[in-house]
């Protein structure tokens, strides 16, 4: 008798468990907050408003530094997000890539990801000269 109830004890433990682990993992915003990491939202637009598309997006960890991830460039939303871990500040470079080129280069603009809230970068191009 002992044993069935250390033996039932044992298996309501591991089903609880498991439980709490698939409950946590449901959710985008659990996910994020459980491993630490933090999201930042990106537009790209030109000065009178409207989005821009063909607009690549590189991410370093360091002004001037390597490129650490090239985002796909924008579609007729302008709007990418980005996730990454918390802790280390990201460099944004944005480049027209549409024939002609139809604006300035935006380089190195400095994020810092938060964890509890969703960081946003609104980045306006500029026109070249």
């Amino acid at each position: 008798m002992k044993n069935i109830i250390k033996i039932a004890t044992i298996w309501s433990f591991i089903i609880i468990s498991c439980l709490l682990i698939a409950a946590c993992g449901s959710s985008g915003n659990t996910e994020n907050f459980v491993q630490g990491k933090g999201k930042i939202d990106v537009t790209v637009k030109d000065s009178g408003g409207a989005f821009l598309s063909n607009v690549r997006i590189d991410v370093k960890s360091s002004a001037g530094g390597p490129i650490i991830d090239t985002l796909t460039t924008t579609g007729s939303s302008g709007l990418h997000t980005f996730q990454e871990t918390i802790g280390s500040d990201y460099f944004f470079t944005f480049t027209d890539v549409a024939a002609p080129v139809r604006f300035k280069t935006q380089t190195d603009l400095k994020v810092t990801p938060l964890l509890t809230a969703t960081q946003i970068l609104n980045v306006v191009m500029l026109p070249l000269d």
